[in-house]
């Protein structure tokens, strides 16, 4: 280049991407390069005391950590390039030394795919967290009646174990769609070249392994160009985002003065500056509003990418990737956050039960009992209680309060004759536990339904614990395996 770079390009996007760069990559960067040079030396495309060096420096700009890259200089542009500079700087025999550190090298790195698959394995830890927690709180409240909604009315009784195993249901999903993105992530690049690899003989499934990937990216233009590792972990967090906003705003609404089903306790709340009686559910808000954001930024992934040719791209390389960034850093303050909630909130139990009973909710269930205890089709007995509901309304009376004379005076509007059905039954079939008990279909939220699959829940965490181990033990084995790799290759140097 003629000219080093503009002020305004150097100060607006090189240098910001630089220290993007550095808090992010400088580690990873160092492992690409010892598993690139290890690999050369083995294969002896490299000399092996040559490897040495470079190997030796790499170990000293790792014990003086990211700032042994700095400064920023424009005219040098890339990161990677101010890392190339800092070897060249300190290895003896300057850039002769270190000049065949890019031999056949990929341009781009799979520093992100590095970064990513730590990430994706801490979130794993945070879902197995929540999803114990859920299951803990739905055995605990398997018996909790309260109402079920659909369309935000009472819609039939629940428990709120029931609901919390939903919601665990829905963690246990996004636990394997992040796992299969982190399949999709452990994927090797290096080697490809800029895009058609190189002429050396180079083993790119040997570099694979010193840095633990299970397998290679292997297409060479496909190296450079995919980005749906991306994308489809930018998917599976804002699909983790979602529930989590949903289940807060259930919260937010239970936990309002006209519900006042739950209590998120003080812990959870925030006072007001003006109102002294004011106990507001903010962290609800905040958490919500990360849902919204995490979207933004799958939103954004996407669109950096739409209008990309299939190549090698800063859009590829690194803007596309800077908002996957960010929604990782919400989720990662989101689950924790929302898990402590779950923990320690408080239900009102009995206020539950009440709503429960007053509500209607149960009256589907004495239009089954019509149709078991008549001759009378589902359907009939459907327009005989909703009418019965309708005389409740119009005489103030709630669920509670619907008798048999009630009912009766519903079945002559309907169908021109009393039902005459027993008193007791119609006062059984409108408990809410009654309903919830006789509920043990499979699924459904009997407390023994509940507690079953709280134990079946339980077997899965485990399971999904054991499969989110064995990728942390790859890792740790493949960091170990590369050291020792570095060792022999600076030890062979010495024999050399």
């Amino acid at each position: 280049m003629r000219a080093s770079a503009h002020p305004a390009f150097a100060n607006n996007i090189l240098e910001p991407l630089f220290d993007l760069n550095a808090k992010l990559y400088f580690h990873p960067l160092i492992a690409a390069h010892r598993a690139w040079l290890t690999m050369l030396a083995e294969k002896q495309i490299v000399k092996t005391e040559a490897a040495a060096k470079i190997l030796k420096t790499l170990d000293q700009l790792e014990k003086e950590g990211p700032d042994s890259v700095r400064p920023f200089d424009p005219a040098v542009e890339f990161y990677y390039l101010h890392m190339e500079r800092a070897l060249v700087q300190r290895t003896q025999g300057g850039e002769a030394a270190v000049g065949n550190l890019n031999l056949g090298r990929t341009r781009p790195e799979p520093l992100a795919r590095i970064v990513m698959r730590d990430a994706i394995l801490k979130i794993l830890d945070f879902l197995q967290q929540i999803r114990k927690t859920l299951i803990d709180r739905a055995e605990a409240e398997s018996e909790t009646v309260m109402p079920g909604y659909t369309h935000l009315l009472h819609a039939q009784p629940t428990t709120l174990g029931h609901y919390l195993l939903a919601v665990q249901d829905h963690f246990q999903r996004d636990t394997q769609r992040l796992l299969a993105a982190y399949e999709t992530t452990d994927q090797c690049t290096l080697g490809c070249g800029a895009m058609s690899g190189t002429s050396l003989p180079v083993d790119r499934n040997r570099v694979a392994e010193l840095l633990g990937f299970s397998k290679l990216c292997e297409n060479t233009i496909d190296s450079v160009s995919a980005s749906d590792h991306v994308t489809e972990c930018a998917s599976a967090l804002t699909t983790i985002m979602s529930i989590v906003g949903r289940v807060c705003q259930d919260l937010y609404v239970w936990s309002s003065q006209e519900y006042a089903m739950i209590d998120v306790t003080d812990t959870f709340a925030s006072p007001s500056s003006l109102m002294p009686q004011k106990k507001n559910a903010l962290v609800l808000e905040y958490i919500r509003s990360r849902t919204a954001r995490c979207i933004g930024q799958l939103a954004a992934s996407f669109a950096v990418l739409h209008n990309v040719g299939y190549m090698d791209t800063e859009e590829v390389e690194i803007e596309s990737i800077r908002p996957l960034y960010d929604a990782i850093a919400l989720v990662e303050e989101s689950l924790p956050t929302l898990d402590a909630l779950l923990s320690v909130m408080q239900p009102n139990r009995e206020l539950m039960r009440q709503r429960a009973a007053e509500g209607f909710s149960s009256v589907t269930a004495l239009a089954e009992t019509i149709q078991t205890q008549t001759d009378l089709s589902y359907r009939t007995a459907h327009r005989i209680v909703a009418r019965a509901v309708l005389l409740a309304v119009e005489q103030n009376k709630d669920a509670t309060q619907i008798d048999a004379a009630l009912v009766d005076q519903a079945a002559k509007e309907m169908i021109q004759k009393p039902l005459n059905l027993d008193a007791k039954l119609i006062t059984q079939s409108l408990d809410p536990r009654n309903f919830v008990a006789h509920h043990k279909v499979q699924g459904a939220p009997a407390p023994v339904e509940v507690r079953r699959m709280a134990t079946d829940r339980r077997l899965r965490l485990s399971a999904d614990a054991r499969e989110i181990q064995t990728r942390r033990a790859h890792l740790q084995t493949a960091d170990t395996n590369l050291r020792q790799s570095v060792a022999r290759v600076i030890s062979n140097s010495r024999s050399a």
